[in-house]
């Protein structure tokens, strides 16, 4: 019964959003319209942006499952797009929100983690070590051209096909997250 009420909350929530922004969801009308109290819900989640947070990591994380890895990571990139394009009412409806800057932040954080595990495994695979600094400006750089790509796709309504974009990310990157690290460690930066 209690996965059956976290179900239900997570898919009253969806049916919600879908349908208006996230500023206007409430607590007691997540409950009313799945019919479960406000302690089951608190036993679950401990506000509404932590379902969006649960919802994005369960789904986006099965999406992109197999594709984060170094060779992968086009396919994770498309299936996000693909995802975010999928659920374009319910993204808007965050984007359009106060809570963006919460959902940014956490969209951040989540492609630092995949790009931090891109960037080691290429690392392994040349052979090489980067002192931490240098990774995580390598991963910032890379995380900010990804995600400012999505985010001006979202601005701009989500029109153009994730396929397109990627193929144009693809021209403008292939070859340059190697090329990147081998630099880092071949040019000693002064600080």
């Amino acid at each position: 019964m209690k996965q059956h009420a976290k179900t239900a909350i997570i898919n009253s929530f969806k049916d919600l959003l879908n349908k208006k922004s996230i500023d206007k969801v409430t607590v007691k009308e997540i409950c009313k319209q799945c019919d479960v109290n406000r302690q089951t819900f608190y036993y679950y989640f401990t506000d509404i942006m932590d379902i969006f947070k649960f919802i994005i990591s369960e789904e986006l994380s099965a999406e992109i499952a197999q594709n984060r890895t170094f060779e992968t990571w086009e396919g994770g990139f498309l299936a996000t797009m693909n995802y975010l394009k999928k659920n374009s009412k319910m993204i808007f409806n965050i984007y359009y929100s106060s809570y963006w800057p919460e959902a940014n932040m956490y969209f951040a954080n989540l492609s630092s983690k995949l790009l931090k595990a891109v960037i080691e495994e290429c690392c392994d695979k040349i052979g090489v070590k980067l002192k931490d600094k240098d990774q995580i400006f390598i991963v910032n750089f890379y995380r900010h051209v990804f995600n400012g790509l999505m985010i001006d796709w979202a601005s701009e309504g989500m029109e153009e096909e994730p396929q397109i974009i990627l193929r144009k990310l693809l021209i403008m990157i292939t070859g340059s997250i190697p090329r990147s690290v081998a630099a880092f460690i071949n040019e000693e930066i002064k600080e």
